[in-house]
């Protein structure tokens, strides 16, 4: 008895196993091919941007320093407020320096009047030397009086706009035009000549300059590819737009321009600095916004773009793509009419990102079809329903073929609206086609 209840035993595990393995095997057959969108490759020309980090930095910098000592007695100015150039910001006791001013207007009359006097004297004395009487050196004495008074009226010419100039410091001006910051000194501080504190600075931030730094490894990828050499040459020309992003991911709504490259290498960085300029009327960029700069360094000419979705990364992290085995390119597939196909998995090198795209520098070539829809039921070797066709969407500043292409004069609508606006040509092409008719 217990050798037969072993032996059905047996015998009903076995069964239980042949059923389970069956209906496995039964509903992968009847798994269905899962629908998937697809996206037929194809090497384009694509405009290459590089992002740097940077600044923004006043165009004009000016520091409002005192050039002769005194006491503040008035500031003119607003803080914050735009001041021109030429416009005081500053009023120093000048009490003394008026004073310094009338004395030295009054040397100089003084010496004015010695030198009349001895030019007097030295033209009498003149007269009296060509009649032989006087001696020449009376007459030497003369001449030299006479010089030497012209000197003190220049030395006292020069003490009184030295006087003026200094009476004339007491205001200070704006050196600059532009936005002014705040005072570092109020109505009755002593400021000198010679300070090193700046009593205010003004900044000039339209236009507003940006500097932007590169890495060197960046230039050398630039110099390594085709069209190296013209891309280069078009950067060194300084011909390029730069559009800058603000802290916030905004894009700042006026396109810059490049202006300065640095021609040396930052050793402890191993960066280059470049400089753009970018208009600033309404003064949304201030000094010292930490920004990021879009540089246009040269054009990609086959460039193999695939959207970032399309990308399936391995335990390891590697990349690769579904390739759609089978899929004829130039198909138009839909939901009521699929085209069947299979995946296979291939692994691909990615290089830069360009909006919602990557750039596959291997693996990859132009006419194949990948699986860029649909991804989470497809498994290597999988049958797939390939039910639509997608296209790339790439950023309207990368796309080259859309920034270059010829627009057209005019359609065809256009053309024949101009044809019905001249009655005479209607009635030639009538009397052509009765004419036609009769023959």
């Amino acid at each position: 008895m217990a050798y037969k209840f072993k032996h059905l035993l047996l015998c009903g595990v076995a069964m239980l196993t042949l059923s389970a393995c069956g209906s496995d095997q039964q509903a992968g057959m009847q798994r269905p091919a899962a629908p998937v969108g697809v996206l037929e490759l194809k090497a384009r020309p694509v405009i290459l941007y590089s992002e740097m980090p940077g600044r923004t930095v006043a165009f004009e910098t000016a520091e409002v320093r005192p050039e002769v000592t005194g006491i503040i007695r008035e500031r003119t100015y607003q803080e914050g407020s735009y001041v021109k150039k030429g416009d005081v910001l500053y009023h120093i006791d000048d009490e003394l320096y008026k004073a310094s001013y009338d004395s030295a207007k009054a040397n100089l009359a003084r010496a004015e009047a010695a030198v009349n006097v001895a030019r007097l004297k030295e033209s009498r004395m003149s007269m009296l030397r060509k009649k032989n009487s006087i001696s020449q050196q009376d007459y030497d004495e003369a001449r030299a009086t006479y010089l030497q008074a012209n000197a003190e009226v220049a030395a006292a010419r020069a003490a009184l706009q030295t006087a003026k100039i200094n009476l004339d410091r007491t205001e200070i001006s704006a050196p600059i035009s532009g936005l002014i910051g705040k005072s570092s000194v109020s109505v009755g501080t002593l400021v000198a000549n010679n300070q090193m504190n700046a009593l205010s600075t003004i900044y000039q931030i339209d236009p507003m300059n940006v500097d932007i730094t590169e890495s060197v490894e960046t230039l050398v990828k630039i110099r390594s590819r085709e069209n190296a050499q013209e891309d280069m040459k078009k950067l060194q020309d300084l011909n390029i737009p730069v559009k800058l992003f603000l802290e916030d991911g905004k894009e700042y709504e006026h396109v810059g321009k490049l202006e300065f490259i640095d021609i040396g290498v930052d050793t402890g960085t191993a960066t280059m600095t470049l400089r753009a300029s970018f208009p600033n009327s309404e003064y949304q960029l201030m000094p010292g916004l930490f920004i990021r700069a879009k540089v246009e360094v040269g054009v990609e000419e086959n460039a193999m773009l695939v959207p970032q979705r399309a990308i399936v990364r391995d335990t390891r992290g590697n990349p690769y793509v579904f390739i759609a085995e089978g899929y004829k390119a130039g198909s138009a597939p839909s939901k009521e009419a699929p085209v069947q196909a299979k995946a296979v998995r291939r692994y691909v090198t990615l290089g830069d990102t360009y909006g919602e795209n990557w750039m596959v520098m291997e693996g990859l070539k132009s006419g194949e079809t990948i699986i860029v829809e649909g991804l989470q039921k497809v498994t290597e070797a999988s049958m797939v329903n390939v039910i639509k066709t997608t296209a790339l969407n790439i950023p309207a500043d990368a796309d080259y073929l859309g920034e270059n292409q010829v627009k057209p004069e005019g359609n065809l609508n256009e053309f024949i609206e101009k044809e019905d606006a001249h009655p005479e040509k209607q009635n030639n092409a009538q009397g052509k086609a009765q004419n036609g008719g009769n023959k």
